[in-house]
């Protein structure tokens, strides 16, 4: 009986090893927490990055496309899900890149880059579906079975230019 009261006040009363053990697992936050904000100037160092970009031959970008980001370089196909307010042969401009770069030098965005150094656009090639997809449901020892099928629908789009835009 005495042991197990004993056991009891330890295990409710933290000594303070453990308090101290307690203390450096959970770091704490400095009251000045700075955050990064997303601006839309452009500093020096920006242009500087951007003009040594423009210099390469060939780009590649990671946009989002219907929610999704992608790695894209020009003259890519591209199947996402439907677009629904597009019609073939629209040209579309993509404004949600993440990233955008060359074989050496690469620009991240937070979250996204300015839409002043680039231009990225692409074309609807067609509005198509995918293959029939059959989906079965079945509870054993019941007798349910149940067959849903159903095509998916697509958008194909064609990278059609991949720029970094001249800074001044």
């Amino acid at each position: 009986m005495l042991a197990a009261s004993l056991v009891r006040r330890v295990l409710s009363t933290p000594s303070t090893l453990a308090k101290a053990v307690i203390s450096r697992q959970i770091p704490q936050q400095p009251s000045s927490f700075l955050r990064f904000v997303h601006t839309n100037s452009v500093d020096d160092a920006t242009k500087q990055a951007v003009n040594k970009l423009r210099d390469q031959l060939r780009f590649y970008a990671i946009a989002e496309v219907a929610g999704r980001p992608l790695l894209i370089t020009k003259n890519d196909l591209v199947t996402v899900h439907r677009l629904k307010d597009v019609s073939v042969g629209d040209v579309l401009t993509l404004d949600k890149v993440r990233e955008i770069g060359s074989k050496d030098y690469v620009l991240r965005g937070q979250p996204y880059v300015n839409e002043d150094l680039f231009n990225i656009q692409a074309t609807v090639i067609e509005q198509t579906k995918s293959k029939m997809i059959s989906i079965t449901k079945k509870k054993r020892r019941k007798n349910y079975k149940r067959t849903v099928t159903h095509k998916q629908t697509h958008t194909v789009l064609r990278i059609s230019n991949v720029d970094v835009n001249k800074l001044d």
